[in-house]
């Protein structure tokens, strides 16, 4: 390989998670002189450009009626699914692996 910087994009899905971890590997990229770009959900505005990464943010959907935290779909999954994920695992096949959880 080349002695050339490169441009590296990144397309995490919009979850702390995964985005998390693009930031982490991003950052080593970043430090080697690499040019570091994020695709990212609209709701990313502002979080990642801070860390030293260009945003090229996405609209996924159509703006939501009141702006959105990024991250909070999956806080919102998480809060509504907890009472089903505190059963059994077996209890679950009846209703979450068949898709009739609430």
């Amino acid at each position: 390989m080349s002695g050339r910087p490169l441009t590296i994009l990144f397309a995490p899905e919009s979850a702390y998670g995964p985005t998390n971890n693009c930031v982490g590997i991003g950052d080593v990229l970043r430090r080697r002189g690499h040019r570091v770009v994020f695709a990212a959900e609209a709701s990313w505005k502002g979080k990642l450009a801070p860390l030293g990464f260009e945003e090229d943010l996405v609209d996924l959907a159509p703006p939501p009626q009141r702006p959105q935290e990024a991250g909070q779909f999956w806080k919102d999954f998480v809060r509504d699914t907890a009472p089903e994920f505190q059963r059994p695992t077996i209890e679950q096949l009846g209703t979450w692996v068949t898709g009739d959880a609430p």
